[in-house]
């Protein structure tokens, strides 16, 4: 569905997953391995496609939230930044 990356061995990609006649969201982490290849981790959420709107407000309101704190100006944070790597 879509992807984004994480750091420079590391993407986020969104799914949807069909299973026992059930359709899931799949948000999960994935590594590249030694072959360029992108793999799974266990690192990831599965959730009912029912729970679409309550993720989407969630989100929304972290977005909110994110922009309360952030500075009036550092303006929009840099696409694909990873947070963890300021530490």
């Amino acid at each position: 569905m879509d992807s984004f990356k994480r750091n420079a061995t590391e993407e986020v990609r969104a799914a949807l997953r069909t299973y026992r006649g059930r359709q899931y969201m799949d948000l999960r982490i994935y590594y590249q391995d030694d072959a360029g290849e992108y793999k799974p981790t266990k690192k990831g959420i599965n959730l009912s496609v029912e729970l679409l709107g309550e993720l989407t407000r969630m989100v929304d309101k972290l977005a909110q939230a994110v922009e309360a704190e952030r500075p009036a100006a550092a303006g929009p944070a840099a696409e694909g930044s990873d947070p963890q790597a300021a530490k």
